[in-house]
């Protein structure tokens, strides 16, 4: 069920390159990554390049732009667009690194490809010209075909004593570590992205110098409306698209089942059942609903902020709302046209059961999973919720 929408150059490459994607896309479940050749087709077709800013070489698009190539390389492969998320909400990080190292990392003679994580799962203290950082970290997708990650590091002095920052907070930093410094720790069995590689990653003794690093609460050292967008509004809605471009390939995969499929004793294919033909209205009100709303609230806010406004709590709470009940719709209409489509679902060469269990990988996502709708509930009643916004 693809969304009908303006093209563009890298929507237009996405589906030229989503038949060999999804070729692929048994061999990356087995092998558990993706293939170097993927990578390198997304890279080419300047996928990564639009969420880098124009000084840095980047295109610099819409985030509703990118976010639409996530869902239809999502269409392609669960897998393959997960990694493309993790890769380009990563990118995002870039108009806040000092110009110096962002020339150095998104602009270099090798095009980036940046994995990133951001739980503070390791720890870093200053030494002289930099920091030294020490720890692991868990669901570093794509990170195998990844030459920069970005971790998250809790600061401590030489005691292992926390230091804190100047509103008294635990002391957070996001350095970049080169190819070289980071390792890959075989962890990714799971039921469902599996060819996300999303292996644990660790650094030992990891020096990072003077400024190659960031906070969330950077300035920014670009000027345009992309980077102006708050960065952590950018990862519900990217969570989400990859959500529904699951959806909308399980729909497509189901249209075709249910007009070949006839159960046994039964004398007509599914699609003449009334429960079937209910199933498919209903799934399909379900991701166009999630679809819409998600890009409503991402263009509005994309609006005011390219108009010289500043986002409001209330603007990103709707954003991070709207996140969270996507990836939740999308997968309810997975549960019908996989409860739908019988026993024919969970053979292992019908793609309807591969949907179903990525799509439910997706929605443990700190960003979308349940507990959020809770938090943003909660602000919406008291005006106040912990944790990031």
């Amino acid at each position: 069920m693809r969304h009908e929408a303006d093209d563009f150059p890298e929507l237009v490459r996405a589906r030229e390159i989503a038949p060999e994607i999804t070729a692929n896309a048994i061999n990356f479940e087995r092998n558990r990554c993706l293939s170097q050749d993927v990578v390198k087709l997304m890279v080419d077709a300047g996928f990564i390049q639009m969420a880098i800013p124009k000084e840095y070489g980047g295109a610099e698009s819409h985030l509703i732009e990118i976010f639409r190539v996530i869902e239809e390389i999502s269409y392609a492969d669960a897998s393959t667009g997960w990694c493309l998320m993790n890769y380009q909400t990563t990118a995002f990080l870039s108009g806040m690194v000092r110009p110096t190292w962002a020339k150095k990392i998104f602009n270099g003679p090798e095009l980036v490809v940046p994995a990133g994580v951001l739980a503070p799962t390791a720890k870093a203290e200053f030494i002289e010209g930099g920091i030294l950082v020490n720890g692991r970290w868990r669901f570093a997708s794509g990170c195998d075909n990844a030459n920069w990650l970005l971790g998250t590091v809790l600061m401590v002095d030489r005691n292992g004593e926390t230091l804190y920052d100047s509103a008294g907070k635990s002391m957070l930093l996001l350095p970049f570590f080169s190819r070289e410094q980071f390792s890959v720790i075989d962890t990714w069995h799971v039921s469902g992205l599996r060819g996300s590689g999303s292996h644990d990653v660790e650094v030992r003794d990891g020096f990072v110098p003077t400024e190659r690093w960031l906070t969330l609460n950077d300035p920014l050292s670009v000027a345009g409306t992309l980077f102006k967008f708050p960065v952590v509004s950018t990862f519900p809605p990217a969570v989400a698209a990859v959500s529904i471009g699951i959806a909308s390939a399980a729909f497509d995969c189901f249209m075709e089942l249910a007009t070949s499929k006839v159960p046994v004793a039964g004398t007509m294919p599914i699609s003449e059942l009334g429960s079937v033909q209910s199933a498919v209205a209903k799934a399909e009100a379900l991701i166009d609903s999630a679809r819409s709303y998600i890009y409503e609230v991402v263009g509005s806010l994309w609006t005011d902020i390219e108009n010289g406004k500043t986002a409001t709590i209330d603007a990103r709470r709707r954003i991070r709302l709207a996140g969270s009940h996507a990836a939740s719709l999308a997968a309810d209409s997975v549960d019908l046209l996989y409860n739908a489509a019988g026993s024919s679902s969970i053979a292992e060469t019908c793609p309807l059961q591969r949907y179903f269990r990525d799509i439910h990988v997706t929605t443990q996502h700190h960003h979308v999973q349940g507990g959020e709708l809770e938090r943003m509930g909660r602000l919406r009643l008291t005006g106040s919720v912990e944790g990031l916004l």
